[in-house]
């Protein structure tokens, strides 16, 4: 689909008459055609008069205020502001200031993003991303994620977080088993998880949600996004309907631990114990935030020591691997869209942005030794990744951990039109109920409804790129 302007339907009355800018005809483009060359775009200068911009996300306070303090730094002329919404939910406020004709000239979402879509709120960058030098040293899987109508840039990634697998080495030694490497497969994790299982032992072979059917048609698919996405359509026929058939059996036969009912009060001896807790459980599948519970003295002093390894090699050609990854865009209403984009690079991916990070996380790691870093390097200069491990235990690891953690694909309700509605609808309310919960409980086949599930997520989809992105 080509447009003359990126021109969505405007949910808040409010935001409207901001749009007209953005959306109507201009005559002076924000970028000028380069002369010769290789035909690509130049984009005007930064300015040189003393302007505002603001700048908003649920991140830390303190980190977004040296965030912008050191933004100004670079660009003296230029001030951030940051809008503190951390009394509200982070949604709600964001919603009131779109309304209130005052949203953030660069701004993080953190839920279904048709709602920015449908209420115009992304301005159009793609010549500035076109143009950036420094384009190419994003992470390769998110270069084009923010392409929500499979053209225009819309949004970068922000935050990255990686889904994470954490074995329990102290059990495993108990039990003469071997720690997998760093490059295990997928393949390598089902018979782990299987082997911990001894009933006689009350031990378990994993803790964990839905990872198995995510992680599944990523890492043999080689998919983009969630549920076999290939960038055009989903499939769910294959990977996922195995991935759910598996979870099934681990539910039946006691593999995947209990939590919340009589059957783990009588493993535990306390029902409400989390299970990761309960030193019985070899496995938790998760994600990159639940090392800063496991490196704590009230896993150490239990004896339970759970260590990262990234979600394992699959099928595929490549490694790619979930990962919860929150995404920014500059407002469409903006006065300022060529220095909005230079804060929206200084917040993802820009060195000089990853500077002014790793700064931070030093100065926390110095005020605090048991100080771990929250997330991963949106870039893939190694500097940075060699930073982040500066400050993670000294092990192999985490060393092996961030070798294996650099193609991460986002999840759908962040990037994939239709996908929240389709879900919601669909996947969990739709003619099979909870339709993993049908599966685990026998009712249905997985392999019997993935047709029919692919292609209402097919449809979801166009339906909402229509929709959307209709002039």
């Amino acid at each position: 689909m080509k447009f003359e302007k990126l021109c969505f339907k405007v949910g808040i009355v409010a935001l409207s008459t901001m749009l007209l800018a953005a959306c109507g005809d201009s005559e002076e483009p924000n970028v000028d055609e380069a002369e010769g060359g290789g035909g690509g775009n130049i984009v005007e200068e930064l300015t040189d008069e003393d302007i505002t911009l603001t700048f908003s996300a649920w991140f830390e306070y303190e980190w977004m205020e040296h965030m912008a303090q050191k933004f100004t730094e670079l660009y003296p002329n230029i001030k951030v502001d940051i809008i503190d919404l951390r009394e509200t939910d982070y949604n709600d406020g964001l919603n009131n200031l779109a309304a209130d004709g005052q949203l953030p000239d660069v701004f993080g979402y953190n839920s279904n993003v048709d709602m920015p879509i449908m209420n115009g709120w992304f301005y159009d960058y793609t010549d500035y991303w076109e143009a950036d030098p420094d384009k190419d040293i994003m992470l390769e899987t998110l270069k084009d994620q923010g392409r929500f109508d499979g053209e225009r840039m819309m949004a970068s990634p922000i935050n990255y977080y990686p889904y994470a697998v954490f074995i329990d080495e102290n059990l495993l030694e108990k039990e003469n088993v071997e720690m997998p490497p760093g490059d295990y497969t997928y393949n390598d994790l089902v018979e782990l998880v299987r082997r911990m299982t001894v009933p006689e032992k009350n031990l378990f072979g994993y803790e964990g949600g839905s990872q198995w059917l995510t992680m599944a048609p990523i890492i043999h698919q080689d998919s983009i996004g969630e549920f076999g996405w290939d960038g055009t359509e989903y499939d769910l026929t294959k990977d996922w309907a195995d991935a759910l058939q598996l979870m099934a059996e681990f539910e039946r036969t006691g593999v995947k631990a209990p939590a919340g009912d009589d059957r783990a009060e009588a493993a535990y001896g306390d029902r409400e114990l989390w299970p990761p807790l309960s030193g019985q459980v070899a496995v938790k599948l998760g994600a990159w935030w639940d090392k800063d519970s496991f490196e704590t003295a009230e896993y150490k002093d239990k004896g339970i020591n759970y260590v990262p390894y990234t979600i394992p090699k699959g099928d595929g050609d490549k490694e790619h691997k979930p990962a919860y990854v929150d995404f920014g865009g500059i407002s469409s209403a903006t006065e300022y869209p060529r220095e909005a984009f230079e804060l929206l690079k200084f917040m993802s991916w820009g060195s000089e942005g990853w500077d002014a990070r790793m700064e931070f996380y030093n100065q926390e790691a110095e005020a605090n030794p048991n100080y771990l870093p929250p997330i991963l390097p949106l870039t893939n200069e190694q500097k940075y990744w060699d930073a982040i491990y500066a400050l993670l235990p000294q092990n192999q690891y985490y060393s092996d951990f961030l070798q294996h953690a650099r193609e991460p694909i986002p999840l759908g309700g962040r990037v994939l039109p239709g996908f929240e509605t389709w879900i919601s609808e669909v996947y969990f309310d739709g003619e099979f109920g909870n339709v993993e919960q049908a599966v685990i409980e026998g009712t249905v086949n997985a392999h019997d409804v993935a047709p029919e599930l692919t292609e209402k997520a097919n449809v979801y989809y166009q339906e909402a790129i229509e929709e959307l992105f209709s002039q």
